[in-house]
């Protein structure tokens, strides 16, 4: 789509501002949410994890604490031990201890359940039996968090610490008790599947140990303990040493919000972390970013109906303003447009307006003054023709009546009178060729073809001083020999105007012209003693001559100065720069 008019581009630049204007805010907006509702998120997964650990770590020194007070109750051995606890003096939940087990000298073990509804406890291989025995050699209690039931396939931990059997007189530390701890404990504190308790659909919190499996049931895979492996960031993080946030993907290769930290319980360290799904996690910030979309778009809507409306109401008197540009320039010059608003738009209306009535009345000016040039030529034309006819008739055609005459009282003559006569019409033919001369050099001077104008010049002013009584004084400074022709046509057409005024109007008795040339202009004064006039009466142009002489002078490119004043006689100044170069075959210079 082509856009020409200026309406169409201010509306363009405005949308185009304003979309990206909205579009930064949009944007600005969407990423701020999304750090905030993310922040938000990890310092509630914080939270949780926080919690998590401060439950397990009570937890496992809750039982510790329930071991060494079994451990220390009876000084009698493990044989008194499992009386109390068969008789129920020792009975704990079935989520906390499932099973005891004593190990004595030479491998002797003696177990059973705290819970009498089970049949037996979990069966322990040998081969932990052994390592739990080496680390208490290390610790006085030991969490031991491998145990797999031999027959159900089950995991389940140990806690053990050693007991001492001064009944029978042997040496302290010859016993070993074992309590086994339930995986469900741990599970009910870790796994939790309720949507309101802040985990929502995805989220879940887990433990892993330090061979990279889990030590609590995953949310989505059951029978995790022991078999599924994370081997993650933020598990890798956690074993280091260091606890905080990121963004990662989990065992399921699926991206997360993870909040993670460092467990250490009795000799062990476990990864505690707590996860929630990226995708259940940019819920809200996928909701935000709909809502800003939608808000954007209505912004953007009610945006563009605003310029639109704006840029009509500037436009609008714009293109009101071209349209009567476009009428002034076709010559229609009636028009005034009206002024709604008294802002810049109003002012240029109003400047327009006075435009185009200043164009109107100069341009009337301009037409009289084309049609007072006209007359005034047609004017000259008519003058010339009659001065021609009254020097034809009064001039050659009074000769010419002579003559006739003469010839005609010939027919009656003899002798000497008929030489006298033909004595007579010769001196009235000599006239006659001297007034065709003098007309001839009145229409075009020959002398300016052959000799310099102030040959021309002293040629006419004789003539003017001879036919009117003028003094005239003429004085010439300068080489005129290279001068144009047109430039002495012009110059001496000036100077015959201006001899043929003071000759009609000005009563002079003396004239004075003074020429001078030099390297860059040509200066011409005319000055008389009449009686001079007033140029304010005569007007900006003056006269017939006046304007003539104007005329002439600007086709030179000159500049000409009229002085007057009443009694004070009239001088004329004209400058006319040399370095004019002059169109053999027109009538005006070119620079």
């Amino acid at each position: 789509m082509k856009i020409d008019t200026l309406g169409e581009k201010l509306i363009l630049y405005f949308v185009l501002l304003g979309i990206g204007a909205i579009l930064i805010i949009s944007t600005v907006a969407f990423y701020s949410n999304k750090e905030a509702l993310m922040s938000r998120t990890f310092d509630q997964l914080t939270s949780l994890r926080i919690v998590k650990k401060n439950q397990i770590g009570q937890f496992y020194f809750d039982r510790i604490r329930d071991l060494s007070f079994m451990a220390g109750y009876s000084s009698k051995g493990p044989l008194s031990l499992q009386k109390a606890i068969i008789s129920g003096r020792f009975r704990f939940p079935g989520q906390y201890f499932s099973a005891y087990y004593f190990l004595g000298p030479e491998g002797v073990v003696t177990q059973g359940c705290f819970d009498t509804a089970v049949s037996a406890p979990p069966l322990v291989s040998e081969k932990v039996f052994n390592k739990i025995e080496d680390q208490l050699r290390i610790r006085p209690v030991v969490v031991y968090d491998e145990a797999i039931d031999e027959q159900s396939g089950k995991p389940y931990q140990l806690i053990a610490t050693r007991m001492t059997d001064t009944d029978k007189g042997k040496k302290p530390g010859q016993w070993i008790l074992l309590l086994a701890v339930s995986m469900d404990a741990i599970n009910a504190i870790m796994l939790n599947n309720d949507p309101l308790s802040g985990l929502g659909l995805s989220g879940e919190t887990y433990l892993v140990g330090q061979d990279y499996l889990m030590r609590s049931n995953s949310r989505f895979q059951p029978n995790s303990i022991l078999r599924t492996a994370v081997r993650t960031q933020p598990v890798i993080k956690a074993m280091s040493g260091s606890s905080g946030t990121m963004t990662t993907t989990d065992y399921r290769n699926i991206p997360v919000l993870s909040a993670y930290d460092t467990i250490s319980v009795s000799g062990l360290t476990w990864a505690i972390l707590a996860e929630i799904d990226m995708k259940e996690a940019m819920v809200p910030i996928y909701e935000t970013r709909t809502h800003i979309l939608l808000l954007s778009v209505i912004m953007i809507v009610i945006f563009f109906g605003i310029v639109l409306f704006i840029s009509r109401r500037i436009t609008k008197p714009l293109i009101r303003l071209r349209n009567a540009v476009v009428k002034v320039g076709k010559g229609h010059y009636d028009i005034d447009l009206p002024i709604e608003t008294q802002d810049e738009i109003g002012a240029l209306t109003e400047s327009f307006n006075m435009m185009a009535l200043q164009i109107k009345e100069k341009t009337t000016e301009l037409q009289m003054e084309r049609f007072g040039r006209i007359r005034s030529v047609f004017d000259g034309e008519e003058i010339e023709r009659q001065r021609l006819s009254r020097e034809l008739h009064d001039g050659i055609g009074q000769s010419l009546i002579a003559i006739k005459l003469r010839l005609e009282n010939l027919l009656y003559q003899e002798g000497n009178d008929i030489r006298t006569s033909i004595q007579e019409l010769k001196n009235y033919f000599d006239q006659i060729i001297d007034e065709v001369r003098r007309i001839s050099n009145n229409l075009m001077p020959s002398v300016l073809e052959v000799f310099s104008i102030p040959i021309a010049f002293r040629n006419l002013f004789s003539e003017t001083e001879e036919h009117s009584g003028l003094r005239i004084h003429f004085e010439a400074k300068g080489n005129f020999d290279d001068l144009d022709k047109k430039l002495k046509t012009y110059i001496y057409r000036l100077t015959q105007e201006a001899l043929n005024n003071i000759v009609k109007h000005a009563e002079a008795r003396e004239v004075r012209v003074n020429l001078t040339r030099n390297t860059v202009q040509l200066t011409l004064v005319i000055q008389d003693d009449g009686k001079g006039f007033l140029l304010d009466k005569v007007g900006k142009d003056g006269g017939n001559g006046i304007h003539n002489m104007r005329e002439r002078a600007s086709l030179l490119q000159g500049q000409i100065d009229i002085r007057s004043a009443p009694s004070k006689g009239t001088t004329i100044t004209l400058n006319v720069p040399i370095i004019v170069t002059y169109v053999k075959d027109q009538n005006f210079p070119r620079g």
